[in-house]
């Protein structure tokens, strides 16, 4: 056999095969396709747990009731007279009237009162006013009035003192002084009533309570 031809035979079988397998030269070296990473969920934001609001307190509603005053006490109104010191002679009188009280009702020119409960209180002040220069001086006077407080239609019966050339806040103090220093003289009687000491109108009012 030709040696030729032989070779030819060859190469032409070799080219056969190379055509008949497929080319996989170009898929070499080419990553395969994953699948794409989807992303994970996120798992939904829960409201926030709040916290439970405490409930308001609610204001009392119940009034406090009004303190009663002691039977036979002689008050002074809330208010009244504020801070600071008083006058000597004020504090002087109010020592007297603890201690001394026979003798602040000598000097005074009170030897009794009559009556009882407010009858009694412009008794003692009406004598003092009018035998003690000093007390005329201080007070122009005392009287039984009448007066209405706030929204009240029903008059307060009491006894209305007017200052003259005492302040008004020295003038109750004194007042309750006087009323003390009778009270412990024996001189004055309250009864089962208690007095105050207030204002009315920029003047001194003195009621039951």
């Amino acid at each position: 056999m030709d040696i030729r031809k032989t070779i030819e035979k060859i190469l032409h079988e070799v080219l056969l095969e190379q055509e008949a397998k497929p080319d996989t030269s170009q898929d070499q070296g080419k990553p395969e396709d994953k699948p794409e990473d989807k992303p994970e969920s996120k798992p939904e934001d829960k409201p926030e747990d709040k916290p439970e609001g405490k409930p308001e307190d609610k204001p009392d509603k119940k009034k406090k009731k009004k303190t009663e005053a002691e039977p036979g006490s002689i008050n002074i109104a809330p208010g009244s007279v504020g801070r600071g010191r008083f006058k000597q002679f004020v504090g002087e009188a109010g020592a007297r009237a603890e201690g001394d009280p026979e003798g602040l009702m000598k000097d005074l020119g009170v030897k009794s009162a009559g009556g009882s409960g407010l009858n009694a209180v412009l008794g003692v002040l009406q004598r003092a006013i009018a035998f003690n220069s000093l007390m005329a001086r201080a007070y122009a006077g005392a009287s039984t009035a009448k007066v209405k407080f706030g929204d009240s239609d029903k008059p307060t019966t009491g006894v209305r003192v007017a200052v003259n050339e005492l302040s008004v806040r020295d003038g109750i103090k004194f007042i309750s002084h006087t009323l003390t220093g009778a009270q412990n003289a024996g001189m004055l009687n309250l009864g089962e009533k208690a007095v105050e000491i207030g204002l009315h109108d920029g003047e001194i009012f003195i009621k039951e309570v």
